[in-house]
C-alpha cells in the first residue's frame, strides 16, 4: 500500500504540472490574440516600458524609448487607429509631396499652421532613403518646406536634398517654400541648377502690416527688401520665382497689384487663413490664429481686387486647401487634416509609402481641381520672359 505522504506529494506535483500547462495555454492564447489585433490595426506590440499617451483624436501613441526628448535618436512611433479606419488608397500615387522636414522658424507669423512643436530633423541619409521610397512609388514633384528650410545647417541640408532629388532621383520638379530671410547667393551658386521653383512667402508690402502678422525676425523690417533680392537671384541663376500669400485680417484690404506686376512671379498662390487644431488654435497650440481669420466674402474681395494681375494667380480657399496636399512631417509621416487637425500616419520609413498613404486623408480629386498639376519644371517655364 502506498503511504499517504507519497500520494500527497504525487498529487501536489501533478497539480503544479497542470498549472504550468494551463499557464502556457493562456500565454499562447494571449499572444496570438495580441498578434492578430496588432496586425489588424497595422501596429506592433510595444515593450512594457513604453509610455502611452492618448490624443484627443482617438489615437494611441506609444514611444519605445519612453522619452519626450525630440532631439534624441529618432524614436519609433506606433499608432493604433481606434475610431477612424483607414481609407482604401491602394491605387493612390504620391504624385506631388510636401516634405516639411523641419518645424523650426525664425519668423513668428500669427496664423502659422505648421508650428515649432519639435526641433527634430531626420539624419540626411534617412531623409534621402525616404525620398527614394516616394520616388519608387510614383512621386514626380517634391516641395521642401518647414518651418524655415534654410535654417538647418545654414541651407546645406535642404541643398543636399534638392541636389539628390534632381540629380539622383531625376524628379520632374524640385521646389522650396521659404520666407527668404536666410538665403544667400552662395547657395544659388552651389544648388540653384538643381532647383526648379523657389516660392517666397509674402503677405504684405507694408512693413507695419508684416510686423503685425509676425513676418519678420525680431524688430528687423527687411522682408520686402529680402523678397526683391531673392527674386533677382532667381533670375540670375535661372530658378523660377513664385510667391505665396495668406489672406488674413491684417492684409485683407491691401492692394498688392503694383508690386506683383514688378516682381512678376511665375505663379502666385493666394490662401485663405486656415485654422488647424493643435497647430494654430485649440489646446496645446503654439499659435492662436482665431483673430487672423477672414470670411469667405473678405477672401473673395481680395481675389477680385487682384483679378487683373498678369501672373498666374491661384486662389485656394479653406475647402480647396485643407485635404488636397500630401503633407509629410519631420518624421516622414503623412498628416491627415480631414478632421480639422494634423493626425500623423506611421512613418514611411517603418511601414512603406502605400501603408502610410492609407492614413493621409488625401483628396486626389481636389488636388487636380485646384490645379495641383501644372508646369512645374523650369524647362517648361519661360524664365527669360521676366
Amino acid at each position: 500500500m502506498v503511504p499517504y505522504e507519497t500520494l500527497s506529494n504525487m498529487f501536489s506535483a501533478m497539480t503544479r504540472q497542470c498549472w504550468i500547462y494551463i499557464r502556457m495555454i493562456i500565454i499562447t492564447f494571449y499572444y496570438r490574440i495580441a498578434k492578430y489585433i496588432g496586425t489588424a490595426v497595422g501596429s506592433r506590440l510595444p515593450s512594457r516600458r513604453a509610455e502611452r499617451k492618448r490624443a484627443d483624436n482617438g489615437i494611441v501613441t506609444v514611444k519605445r524609448d519612453g522619452s519626450d526628448d525630440d532631439d534624441s535618436t529618432r524614436p519609433r512611433t506606433y499608432r493604433a487607429f481606434k475610431k477612424h479606419p483607414p481609407a482604401n488608397n491602394n491605387d493612390l500615387t504620391p504624385l506631388s509631396v510636401n516634405y516639411h522636414f523641419t518645424r523650426q522658424c525664425n519668423y513668428k507669423c500669427g496664423f502659422c499652421f505648421h508650428t515649432a512643436k519639435t526641433s527634430f530633423v531626420l539624419p540626411l541619409d534617412e531623409a534621402k532613403h525616404g525620398l527614394r521610397l516616394l520616388q519608387e512609388s510614383g512621386m514626380k514633384k517634391v516641395n521642401f518646406s518647414g518651418g524655415e528650410p534654410f535654417l538647418e545647417k545654414k541651407g546645406e541640408y535642404v541643398g543636399e536634398l534638392v541636389q539628390y532629388c534632381k540629380q539622383k532621383l531625376e524628379l520632374e520638379s524640385v521646389t522650396i517654400v521659404s520666407n527668404g530671410s536666410r538665403i544667400k547667393e552662395k547657395w544659388f551658386e552651389q544648388y540653384g541648377n538643381f532647383l526648379d521653383i523657389l516660392a517666397i512667402s509674402c503677405d504684405s508690402f507694408d512693413p507695419e502690416v508684416n510686423s503685425k502678422i509676425g513676418r519678420q525676425e525680431g524688430n528687423r523690417q527687411q522682408h520686402v527688401h529680402t523678397l526683391k533680392q531673392v527674386r533677382d537671384w532667381c533670375i540670375k541663376y535661372q530658378v523660377a520665382f513664385k510667391m505665396n500669400t495668406v489672406v488674413n485680417i491684417h492684409n485683407k484690404d491691401e492692394d498688392m497689384s503694383e508690386y506683383i506686376e514688378i516682381l512678376k512671379p511665375c505663379r502666385w498662390k493666394v490662401f485663405q487663413c486656415l485654422l488647424l487644431e493643435g497647430e494654430n488654435c485649440g489646446e496645446g497650440a503654439k499659435r492662436h490664429a482665431e483673430s487672423f481669420v477672414v470670411s469667405k466674402e473678405d477672401f473673395q474681395s481680395f481675389l477680385d481686387r487682384h483679378r487683373n494681375v498678369s501672373c498666374g494667380l491661384v486662389p485656394e480657399s479653406n475647402t480647396k486647401m485643407q485635404n488636397s496636399y500630401l503633407i509629410l512631417d519631420e518624421r516622414m509621416r503623412f498628416l491627415d487634416c480631414t478632421r480639422g487637425a494634423k493626425t500623423p500616419s506611421r512613418s514611411i520609413l517603418d511601414v512603406g509609402v502605400q501603408e502610410a498613404l492609407n492614413y493621409s486623408g488625401f483628396d486626389e480629386d481636389m488636388f487636380f481641381e485646384r490645379g495641383g498639376k501644372y508646369k512645374w519644371s523650369k524647362q517648361d517655364i519661360d524664365i527669360n520672359d521676366w
